[in-house]
């Protein structure tokens, strides 16, 4: 009877045995795959985090990953030639710092920035302020620089695994043991609490629990310094999970512990769960208290039985024609986009993230009027919106749940420069200003047109002047009543061969002169032929004998085509007789020379007399009006005329004067 009785007891207690532990086991059996991390099975979570979006992201040894709720993204982070490795993710705002070996991440919505670095383990937000854990020590990332902060020579290279701000000072976890800092920017008073190796911090209500050699949790006090709260072998994580503490390790699954006094209260493993490894290296709660559980190879999550309320919704991109605006913070942009007339085709996403309920998200939108109906799709394209004001309002909601989230975004498409008051008012005194342009142009040009009729008949006038004053002085009295004289001589000489040679060279002379005074252009070769007579009787009635000679350089054009005004040369060689030959000159000779150039005809006089500045002495109170009168035709013949009267010098000794000048090449072809 006692045996049976022994037998009895003993059934009953494993009985009761057995239901606790399947109570248990079905308790833990909360924890799920999460089926979207199968892809990614040969990747080892070494952390895990949180945006202020909701998105889950996932620091592993192959790169960075996110999670939405339903799939599981991967971020490749391979811009430099090391290994691909994450040790710590830090999110701000919609920024996320990524720390690797030898490189910081910067993440945003818009772009990815690298920055060189020592290998970060740690990064920590102390009022707006990035600190960055490194294996030499702490820097401070500061307007997309890393500089190093000098604290003590042992801990600037240390490995530092976490750093924590608490009542009032800072505290380090490093290999070199637990430190109290009171400013790391400008340390004053720097104190070593421990040796040995700390790789991270937990805090609650105002208090410190630091993880020292992976194996003791140690509770700081200023009073009593640490005390020894915990102790297991191989800890990899200790977290505040649901008021327990959760302490994760490498080899024995998961110990929770009480809050209030760190006693043990139950084991999650694989012998009571439906985890595949004892093997643990995170645990972490997100926003809406669900628990994520990295083993070795597999993501596991226990979903809050309590549904969230109300959904997290942003705007994940704005495009204009076809262009993510990337310029601006979408989600806090408060003001109103201005948009260029031809800046009128817009595309809205947005998102609503919940990790525990993300099938039961629905969405409506308006722009301007009214709502369109509740629906899954996360998506509008607006094209050809006219110019004005707009609002673009989208909300979102579990199903059928009256908790409302709204985001709205304001934008003006500017109206075209043609459709506007001022460019009509513009148009209208610009059509002004062209017409008043017009008939000043007009009046501008008709004024220039009769000034030049008027400067015509001036200088037609002013011509006709001269060609008269030029007929009247064509022949001078004085030579007139030589030759005359000349002839009378000869005739009472009986030399009349010389006599009739005379009279017939001086008639063809006088006919000449008077029939090329009634034109305004003769041959080049009447021209020479009438100098020549006009020479040959200077050469006979002179008592100064003199020579002369004509050359002529036409580049084969014949002096029979080419024109020039009649007399042009006559009271150069007048002059160069008179005044230019004394008694005692030496074989006198003139040289007279055409030549045709660039378009111009050139004619060069040539004297071995004594110099124009010493006939000009000479004849100082003699004015030579004819030379004067044929200067003015010349300069009014053409612009480029280029006259000149200069002194022949051969070794500073004064042996003629020269004349030139020229005039536009015209022939009769």
């Amino acid at each position: 009877m006692a045996k049976f009785l022994k037998t009895l007891i003993i059934n009953y207690l494993s009985f009761l045995l057995f239901l606790s532990i399947f109570s248990a086991h079905a308790q833990e059996n909360n924890f799920e795959k999460i089926k979207a991390y199968n892809d990614f099975s040969n990747y080892q979570i070494k952390e895990i985090t949180q945006d202020t979006f909701n998105n889950i992201w996932l620091a592993t040894n192959k790169g960075l990953l996110k999670y939405n709720g339903k799939s599981i993204v991967d971020f490749s982070l391979n811009t430099d030639n090391f290994s691909s490795k994450i040790n710590t993710l830090f999110c701000k705002g919609d920024s996320i710092f990524i720390g690797k070996n030898k490189s910081l991440f910067l993440k945003t919505a818009n772009q990815l920035k690298s920055f060189d670095a020592k290998e970060v383990y740690t990064i920590y937000n102390h009022q707006n302020k990035i600190l960055v854990g490194t294996n030499q020590g702490i820097f401070y990332f500061k307007n997309n620089l890393i500089q190093p902060l000098k604290t003590t020579s042992k801990l600037d290279f240390s490995t530092i695994n976490d750093i924590l701000f608490i009542k009032n000072n800072f505290f380090i976890g490093s290999n070199s043991g637990l430190w109290q800092i009171d400013d790391v920017f400008n340390p004053k008073k720097i104190k070593q609490i421990s040796k040995g190796n700390y790789t991270s911090f937990l805090s609650f209500n105002n208090t410190l629990f630091v993880l020292k050699d992976n194996s003791e949790i140690e509770e700081f006090n200023e009073e009593n310094g640490l005390v020894n709260k915990y102790f297991k072998d191989q800890i990899t994580n200790i977290t505040k999970v649901e008021n327990k503490i959760y302490v994760a390790s490498k080899n024995d699954g998961i110990d929770v512990l009480d809050i209030t006094n760190f006693t043990f209260d139950k084991r999650i493993s694989k012998y009571n769960s439906f985890l595949n490894s004892n093997t643990i290296n995170v645990v972490f709660e997100d926003a809406e208290r669900n628990i994520f559980l990295a083993t070795e190879n597999e993501l596991y999550i226990k979903k809050n039985s309590n549904l969230p309320k109300k959904t997290n919704l942003i705007l994940a991109d704005i495009s204009v024609n076809y262009v993510p605006l990337n310029s601006i913070n979408l989600n806090s942009y408060n003001k109103v986009l201005n948009l260029q007339p031809n800046e009128n085709n817009l595309s809205f996403l947005w998102q609503a993230i919940s990790i525990n309920n993300s099938e039961n998200i629905e969405f409506r939108y308006k722009l301007n009027k009214d709502f369109s109906p509740w629906q899954k799709t996360n998506q509008i394209n607006f094209a050809n919106l006219k110019s004005g004001k707009y609002q673009f309002t989208v909300e979102s909601r579990f199903k059928n749940s009256t908790d409302i989230s709204t985001k709205t975004f304001h934008f003006f498409i500017d109206t075209t420069i043609y459709q506007k008051i001022w460019f009509y008012l513009l148009c209208g005194v610009i059509l002004c200003f062209l017409l008043a342009g017009i008939v000043d142009l007009y009046i501008r040009k008709l004024k220039k047109k009769n000034q030049q009729k008027i400067d015509k008949l001036k200088l037609k006038n002013h011509l006709l002047s001269l060609e008269q004053k030029a007929l009247q002085l064509q022949m001078n009295p004085h030579f007139i009543f030589n030759v005359l004289n000349g002839i009378k001589a000869l005739g009472n000489a009986g030399n009349s061969n010389e006599l009739n040679k005379t009279v017939s060279q001086f008639s063809i002379l006088l006919r000449s002169v008077l029939n090329n005074s009634r034109l305004e252009e003769i041959s080049l070769r009447d021209e020479i032929e009438t100098l020549k007579n006009y020479l040959d009787l200077e050469q006979k009635i002179n008592a100064k004998s003199f020579e002369y000679s004509f050359e002529t350089s036409l580049n084969n054009i014949d002096s029979e085509e080419i024109l020039i005004p009649p007399m042009l040369l006559q009271p150069f060689l007048e002059n160069c007789i008179k005044h230019a030959f004394l008694l005692s000159t030496k074989e006198p000779k003139i040289k007279l020379l055409f030549e045709v150039k660039n378009k111009f005809l050139h004619f060069t006089i040539e004297d071995n007399g004594v110099g124009f500045n010493q006939t000009k002495k000479e004849k100082s109170n003699h004015k030579s009006v004819a030379l004067k009168v044929t200067k003015e035709r010349i300069q009014n013949l053409s612009k480029y005329n280029l006259f000149s009267i200069e002194e022949i010098k051969n070794k500073g000794k004064v042996t003629g004067t020269k004349v030139t000048f020229k005039i536009p090449l015209k022939t009769d072809y």
